[in-house]
């Protein structure tokens, strides 16, 4: 009898080996899954690595497309075409003093010249905001910003050839022509907004 009660308890014994290896093989597959998985994250100093050199490249993409847009010159608006330097000449001489606010520019101008001198204005706005990645709102200017753009643009007579200050009878699109080629050689005056 005895030998036969050894061979069931082998019988069952070989029963639950194959069981037995089956969950030890799930348990090991399961232990090695998750090491995988766990070793395939990134860890918080990858994560915090990776945000900084995005954000670095991202920088560098804005800085040289800011550098590019620096060095566009661009056009006077089309509504300028027709208009002399005398539109532009007139309206300076009514600078005042420090301290006091420019008066009503727009209201001494014709419909032409107003059309004029807003397209530049915007126009400048919107190249230095978009230089500064930011977004231009488009506001028409009070008297005294309009007032700054006016003196720099009677200004840019000192460094545009063939026209000097105060001469009214040349084409005002040359001008303006002149202000943004001076714009566009600064490191700064692009991005400046008025």
């Amino acid at each position: 009898m005895l030998p036969e009660n050894e061979s069931q308890g082998g019988k069952s014994m070989k029963t639950l080996i194959p069981f037995i290896l089956l969950i030890c093989g799930l348990g090991l597959a399961a232990f090695v899954w998750y090491g995988n998985k766990r070793a395939s994250e990134k860890s918080d100093e990858e994560r915090v690595l990776e945000a900084v050199l995005e954000q670095q490249e991202q920088a560098r993409a804005a800085q040289a497309r800011a550098e590019s847009l620096m060095s566009d010159i661009l056009a006077a608006p089309a509504a300028c075409d027709g208009l002399t330097t005398g539109t532009v000449f007139r309206l300076c001489e009514m600078e005042p003093d420090v301290g006091e606010d420019w008066p009503d520019l727009m209201a001494t101008t014709s419909p032409k010249e107003r059309a004029c001198l807003l397209d530049s204005f915007h126009q400048t706005n919107r190249h230095a905001f978009e230089i500064r990645n930011e977004t231009y709102n488009g506001v028409d200017p009070d008297s005294n910003r309009m007032g700054r753009f006016m003196s720099d643009l009677c200004t840019a007579a000192l460094w545009t050839d063939g026209i000097d200050y105060g001469d009214t009878d040349k084409p005002l699109s040359d001008l303006i022509a002149g202000f943004y080629a001076d714009r566009a050689t600064s490191r700064v005056k692009p991005a400046q907004s008025y």
